[in-house]
């Protein structure tokens, strides 16, 4: 019988195989090298093995089938020598094939395992940074611009600001920031800094606006404020954000300028500004007749004026007592307070009563909401507000700039023209009270009333003739009546 341990073999021998039959054996070329070992123990293909020994004993180790045809799953004879061939030199460098293959493996296994964690944490990675840069992207388009921020602040102004307010702020932001700079209005809040506010700012003051730079410097103060307090408002219905950490135009400066101080209405203006004051656009009944309260009193602080109570004004001795303050209220001994009795004329108590029949259920005669006196910047504002109509002209004329202040020292003007002395207009409108005046009247102010009253009786004599209005005699005081309860 013919032995089947041939050191060589080839594609015929391997193909004769019959199921059961012996191994067929391939030495390697070299001494120790290992062989291939063909067996067929079933109806299968030959299976290829390489052959070593490890510790004088026989290892198999399995390379593959045999491939038989082109359409059966294996490898060809010299694919095979090829393979056994790289398991030799395993052999001769590792020893165990089987272990140093296995290893290879499990060093394989894990590295695959590393890079599928790899690639999964980098897709992990990738989300996150997706959804953080998606969040900031929301952030981001939340964030209000330096333009949303002052519509924003204007809107807060509705309801607490008169009407002139609100039409003034927004001039001035089309006038000094939408036009002239659309591409610093449309920045993020955040990001503005100084150097943009001077961009704004610059401009105004150098076509000699000085006054309105200062303002416009004022009210974007006020923006970034606003932006600074709402955003952490509860139950804000903005629901922009302006992530603001500072306010970058309260360190811009703007050399003051102050107003004119000579400005004083002429006795055209005067009769133009009493007769249309009340029927202008803008303009409430309450606030028209506190300016023509303020000119018939003889020209008191305004201020001072609105914030009399009723109880301020004493039926009985037919007065309204005002309080100048000196000093910050926090001053402490620093800051002092001096009472002034004012005697109402007829034509005082006339307003009066008018403004009683609106504001008599309130405790100050000069509100228009019923919950505080009018504040400071409102009469400004109604000035401005009556400049802007078609009243403030006399025979084709603009009436020029003036404001609630200087109806003051229009009134003391016009004692002057009218003979009124010095003295008796500064008694009567509290001004320069020191010296000798100030030791005689000033911790006595009943004691002044009848040079007051002379003092306004005076004045209201040159008030009739600059109104134009017919003389009438009358008493020069009237007396209030009470109040009811």
């Amino acid at each position: 019988m013919a032995s089947n341990t041939s050191k060589t073999v080839n594609d015929q021998k391997v193909r004769g195989m019959t199921p059961g039959c012996s191994p067929l054996v391939e030495s390697l070329p070299g001494r120790g090298t290992g062989a291939l070992v063909f067996k067929r123990p079933n109806d299968g293909p030959p299976a290829c093995y390489y052959r070593y020994h490890l510790a004088g004993k026989p290892v198999l180790l399995k390379l593959g089938s045999y491939r038989r045809t082109t359409r059966e799953v294996g490898f060809t004879l010299p694919e095979l020598r090829d393979k056994a061939t790289a398991m030799a030199q395993i052999a001769k460098e590792h020893g165990d094939v089987k272990a140093y293959l296995a290893k290879q493996a499990s060093d394989a296994e894990a590295a695959r395992i590393e890079q599928e964690r790899a690639v999964e944490a980098a897709r992990l990675n990738a989300e996150e940074e997706a959804r953080e840069r998606q969040r900031l992207a929301e952030i981001e388009a939340s964030r209000g611009t330096l333009g949303e921020l002052f519509l924003d602040y204007i809107e807060a102004r509705r309801g607490k600001a008169t009407p002139g307010v609100i039409r003034e702020l927004e001039r001035l932001y089309q006038a000094n920031m939408l036009t002239p700079h659309p591409a610093i209005v449309a920045i993020k809040a955040r990001d503005i800094r100084p150097d943009h506010i001077l961009a704004i700012l610059d401009p105004i003051w150098s076509r000699g606006a000085k006054v309105q730079a200062d303002r416009m410097r004022s009210f974007l103060v006020a923006a970034f404020n606003h932006g600074l307090r709402a955003e952490n408002a509860v139950g804000r219905a903005n629901a922009k954000r302006y992530s603001l950490e500072s306010n970058p135009a309260a360190v811009v400066a703007v050399e003051k300028v102050s107003a004119p101080v000579e400005r004083a209405l002429s006795d055209a203006e005067l009769r133009q500004f009493w007769t249309t004051i009340e029927s202008t656009e803008g303009v409430g009944p309450v606030m028209a007749l506190l300016f023509k309260f303020v000119i018939a009193t003889g020209g008191q602080r305004i201020f001072n004026i609105c914030q009399t109570t009723w109880d301020d004004y004493n039926l009985e001795a037919g007065t309204v007592r005002l309080v100048h303050r000196k000093g910050r209220k926090d001053a402490g001994a620093g800051a002092s307070e001096r009472p002034h009795l004012v005697p109402l004329s007829p034509r005082a108590v006339e307003i009066l009563e008018r403004v009683r029949a609106v504001n008599g259920c309130h405790p100050w005669p000069w509100t228009t909401t019923g919950k505080q006196h009018i504040v400071v910047s409102s009469p400004r504002h109604a000035v401005a507000d009556w400049l802007a109509s078609d009243h403030a002209g006399i025979d084709g004329k603009e009436i020029t700039s003036f404001s609630p202040r200087d109806l003051r020292r229009t009134c003391a003007q016009l004692m002057q023209k009218h003979g009124v002395s010095d003295s008796l207009s500064d008694l009567l409108q509290a001004h320069g009270q020191t010296g000798v005046v100030g030791r005689h009247y000033r911790n006595n102010p009943e004691a002044a009333l009848p040079e007051k009253l002379r003092a306004i009786e005076l004045f209201d004599r040159a008030l009739v003739m600059v109104l134009g209005e017919v003389v009438e005699q009358a008493d020069n005081v009237v007396k209030l009546e009470k109040k009811k309860a």
